[in-house]
């Protein structure tokens, strides 16, 4: 499992050209894919741990396959202490691998068995695995035709209801 210290790996994965959209929330969209992407491909899962509030954006916003998102708002403390918590919680530390560049947040954690992976390595691995985006100035849209499974239920539940309404106005007019 990664342990990653999100704005640490952002602002390191944000020196790559055209690595991350240039706004707040769609970055950190867009770290939180690529970390599923890598963590599908290594058969593993990540813990992403971001310093204050998602503002406009939650943690459910972010989900994504194998991915854990928590944002450490004023009453829960700084990423860097839930990521020394949760590492020195964890009942195999050894299975962890640390994702920071901060010297306090490495050190504790390889105290207590967790390998560290720097920030820049894997924003070099990222970088490496993700096509160039494209900076669009308006957000994207949807393409016509692309919904998912919950989408297309709710559509045959109204396609459903709709005959129903039309069989009980024929009944009754």
């Amino acid at each position: 499992m990664y342990v990653i210290d999100g704005y640490n790996l952002l602002h390191t994965l944000a020196r790559h050209p055209g690595a991350l959209p240039g706004d707040d929330d769609r970055a950190r969209a867009r770290l939180v894919e690529m970390l599923s992407a890598l963590a599908v491909r290594e058969s593993t899962t990540a813990r992403v741990f971001f310093d204050g509030t998602g503002g406009n954006v939650s943690a459910g916003d972010l989900a994504a396959p194998k991915v854990r998102v928590t944002f450490c708002g004023p009453a829960t403390g700084s990423a860097d202490d839930a990521i020394v918590d949760f590492v020195e919680g964890h009942n195999h530390p050894r299975q962890l691998k640390v994702v920071s560049a901060d010297r306090e947040v490495t050190s504790a954690c390889k105290l207590a068995g967790a390998r560290i992976v720097h920030s820049r390595d894997m924003s070099e691995t990222l970088a490496r695995m993700a096509p160039a985006q494209v900076e669009r100035s308006e957000p994207e849209k949807p393409t016509r035709g692309a919904i998912g499974k919950l989408e297309q239920e709710m559509l045959d539940d109204i396609g459903e209801f709709g005959e129903f309404q039309r069989e009980v106005e024929d009944e009754l007019g």
